[in-house]
């Protein structure tokens, strides 16, 4: 994959802001795994096992510590809520991801969380509480998974330290236009003069290399853009979920009411 360029750099963004989430430095420990294997298969180096030590994933770790029970938490609360948009959302990260850097300069974190607020701005008004299980709590939890898709890739967009990479807090960070290179410069009209010892360094002709816009390094985030649809998306998922907390529980007395 040709975004593995940035594992180093998002790699070091993950461990220093990884904090007391330990599924982040499991994430750190794996980038920095992949990329001492490329490297020993590029120079022959012999492996290290102790290099190579990942921690165990979240369903093997003890839940009894205060992390762990935070962690199991916020794990559970997202599956449950997002059944359908969790891996959507993954699945539309590497697909995103495979388009980095040829088309994509880094990974559109403000694109995705916008999407995910247009597609479910529509939601208050789709939802219609009958007196009926499925209309009040299964139909608004799929039509949610639309949403909770984009905002799933875009929270793996953060996650994976995408953050690190210019670019990234850009409404939609393309790969910038290579210059065509004429053809001229490089043969030119006359035949090229044979470089000798007696000419000084850098006489030989060399042909021009087309310009790369440089990166921004550290890369510059722009935080109000990045928060401003992160809160528009979480006020708008809370007051969905508690409409649909309300048509649930209405849901008996209704049913009480049409049985009498």
């Amino acid at each position: 994959m040709p975004a593995e360029v940035f594992d180093e750099e998002r790699r070091a963004w993950i461990a220093a802001r990884a904090g007391i989430w330990l599924f982040q430095k499991r994430r750190a420990e794996m980038l920095g795994k992949r990329i001492r294997a490329r490297s020993r298969a590029k120079v022959g180096a012999r492996p290290d096992p102790h290099d190579d030590q990942v921690m165990a994933p979240l369903v093997f770790r003890p839940s009894s510590t205060p992390t762990g029970s935070l962690e199991t938490v916020v794990v559970a609360a997202s599956a449950m809520a997002a059944p359908l948009g969790w891996p959507l959302g993954r699945m539309l990260y590497m697909a995103v991801v495979g388009l980095i850097p040829e088309r994509l300069q880094s990974y559109p974190i403000v694109a995705l969380a916008w999407a995910a607020v247009l597609s479910g701005a529509p939601l208050p008004l789709l939802y219609d509480p009958s007196p009926s299980l499925a209309s009040s709590l299964i139909i608004p939890l799929l039509l949610a998974q639309v949403p909770a898709t984009f905002a799933a890739a875009a929270t793996n967009g953060v996650l994976e330290g995408w953050l690190a990479i210019d670019g990234s807090s850009d409404w939609w960070p393309l790969s910038p236009a290579q210059r065509s290179v004429d053809d001229n410069l490089i043969l030119g009209p006359d035949p090229l003069p044979m470089p000798t010892l007696l000419d000084p360094v850098g006489a030989s002709a060399q042909p021009e290399a087309a310009p790369r816009v440089p990166r921004r390094r550290p890369a510059p985030i722009n935080w109000a853009r990045l928060g401003f649809p992160a809160a528009i998306a979480t006020a708008g998922a809370l007051w969905y979920l508690a409409v649909v907390v309300c048509g649930v529980m209405a849901y008996p007395a209704q049913l009480l009411t049409n049985t009498n």
